[in-house]
């Protein structure tokens, strides 16, 4: 296998957000009476929720994807008697489709005691079977409310109901499974979702003359490190770089690409597998090391998932943008024929974390970060918007560095990325909140006569998605001309000149393909909390772009052109 063995705790973030789903807008759950105590009647409020979205999924697989929205992001499916433990949505998901694919699923139904659910089926063996499914909570509401569909499932416990003592028959969940550890491993940050481990490092200055960390980490046994290097970086770090690896006793190995977004290509792809195969890592004992911005990670990751079916990598991202959104994940690419058209589900071994590189960020990229930041803000953590809302400027002209806010927005937004895609590094389940920004960016980042930065796209795209749902009735008024006047402050691009409302409707339609069919589009329903919808109709699409002409009309500075393009520089 390409991976190395895994297994390990989750996340250590426990801070959920709701997300409500339109697409299940027919189970509208009561709430509790208000003379109830917190939590009364939460047995019966969960089981009704689980038996709905089973049946559900049941009915469509496709709808697999809506039943895991209602466990939090760190829930989890118990089968004591097999000793085994589906964690995070990704597990979740993979657990509950082996249950529908490999078996014929008969009735579905709250059991006598309102409690728990009760699940027929016939097996791949043809025997009839009878599960028990008890879903709890955590005793009150995830983080940022939710009470539309009701509580969130933290854990499902599954039983089988047999008649007498015949021996078990084979699991209805197909093989496999993972028990995992709930120590929580600190300082680090850890991605988990069942298949692979990624362990993310926070440290300073790590190419300091005598700092072992890197070494100690990387395992390093040949006195050898290969590493791909930005070019800006080795332009600006090769010398400290190169006296590091001399003060730690290694050789270092250089690789140095270009790496701006129209560099993310077949060329440079080609380029780094003939210069791995110039280097020749040993399999598995000298993983390479790449530093540099985003295009630079998922660039580099990408070749050395393929070189020699994959070799191991580890990542040190270098931009703001890198820190808060590419460091999380394992996904390589590059651009061909649309955005990230070619790629890979690739983990890095490790990530490091540090922020001295951000002295030395050019202040357009800084924005560009600060575009993913925005991003986690308005669809899950509403912490973040404050932090920006009240210190984003004087962050932006730091390069968010010498300041607990800046320290704290980063926490934020790398916390943020992990309770929502952590627990599902594959992307098996297909409602992500962290898609948000990415509904129309997609188009507008490969249209050539934009050249926009992957964050600048983000942020025109998480601006245009609050207007929509502002036309929906999901976003208060209030909230949106908060965020109109809040991109203008900290300098975003709130649009680009030359795009029309046709641009956002071509780009609502190319996205459906990548999101198997369905839109599964993710907007704010107030700052910080996440909804779903399947339809954004062209009369919502030119709402939102009137709404956001206006504004743009009247400030004329918040609107991106060809001369602010990192294609300019």
């Amino acid at each position: 296998a390409a991976h190395p063995p895994c297994g390990g705790p989750p996340p250590s973030a426990r801070r959920i957000a709701a997300v409500r789903a339109v697409v299940l807008a027919d189970e509208v759950v009561a709430p509790a009476s208000p003379d109830e105590p917190p939590g009364a009647g939460q047995p019966q409020l969960l089981a009704g929720i689980l038996r709905a979205g089973l049946q559900r999924a049941a009915d469509d697989r496709r709808r697999v994807d809506e039943l895991v929205t209602h466990f939090e992001y760190d829930g989890a499916v118990d089968v004591p008697a097999e000793g085994r433990r589906a964690s995070g949505q990704g597990e979740v998901k993979r657990l509950l489709t082996a249950l529908f694919a490999d078996n014929e699923v008969g009735t579905i139904e709250v059991d006598s005691d309102g409690a728990s659910v009760l699940l027929s089926l016939r097996d791949s063996t043809d025997r009839r079977r009878t599960l028990r499914l008890l879903a709890t909570g955590r005793g009150g509401a995830s983080r940022g409310g939710g009470a539309r569909h009701g509580p969130k499932i933290a854990e499902v416990v599954v039983h089988e109901l047999l008649d007498g003592p015949a021996a078990r028959a084979e699991s209805v969940f197909g093989g496999g499974g993972a028990v995992v550890s709930e120590e929580l491993l600190r300082p680090k940050w850890e991605t988990f979702d069942g298949r692979v481990r990624q362990r993310i490092w926070p440290d300073t200055d790590l190419f300091a003359r005598g700092n072992l960390f890197l070494k100690e980490k990387l395992e390093l046994t040949t006195g050898r490190l290969i590493m791909v290097v930005d070019s800006a970086v080795m332009e600006l770090y090769g010398p400290k770089m190169e006296e590091w690896a001399e003060s730690v006793d290694l050789q270092l190995e250089l690789i140095v690409a270009h790496a701006n977004e129209d560099r993310k290509s077949l060329a440079t792809f080609t380029f780094l597998l003939d210069e791995l195969k110039r280097a020749d890592p040993l399999r598995r004992s000298e993983p390479v090391l790449c530093v540099g911005g985003g295009v630079l990670t998922d660039t580099a990751g990408f070749a050395c998932a393929c070189w020699r079916r994959g070799i191991p990598w580890c990542r040190l991202p270098t931009t703001l943008l890198g820190i808060v959104d590419a460091s999380v994940g394992i996904k390589v690419a590059i651009n061909y024929h649309r955005k990230n058209g070619v790629g890979h589900f690739y983990s890095p071994l490790h990530t490091f974390i540090d922020t001295s590189f951000l002295d030395t960020v050019s202040r357009p990229d800084i924005r560009s970060g600060c575009g993913e930041i925005m991003k986690a803000a308005i669809i899950h953590d509403a912490r973040l918007y404050e932090l920006l809302d009240a210190h984003g400027e004087e962050m932006i002209a730091a390069n968010f560095r010498g300041s607990p806010e800046a320290e704290r927005v980063i926490q934020y937004s790398i916390d943020a990325m992990l309770e929502c895609i952590g627990p599902d590094l594959w992307e098996e389940a297909l409602l992500r909140p962290m898609d948000y920004g990415h509904t129309f960016s997609r188009t507008l980042e490969a249209d050539e006569s934009f050249f926009l930065r992957h964050g600048e796209a983000v942020a025109v795209d998480s601006l245009f998605s609050a207007l929509i749902a502002e036309a929906k009735g999901l976003l208060p008024s209030a909230q949106a001309d908060s965020l109109l006047s809040l991109y203008r402050r900290l300098g975003l691009p709130c649009s680009i000149a030359g795009i029309t409302a046709a641009t956002y409707k071509k780009a609502r339609d190319e996205i459906v393909v990548h999101r198997d069919g369905l839109l599964r589009a993710p907007l704010p329903a107030g700052i910080g909390q996440c909804e779903y919808v399947d339809e954004i109709d062209d009369g919502e699409i030119d709402a939102a772009f009137a709404r956001l002409t206006a504004f743009t009309t009247e400030h004329a500075d918040t609107v991106w052109d060809i001369s602010k393009s990192f294609a300019a520089e």
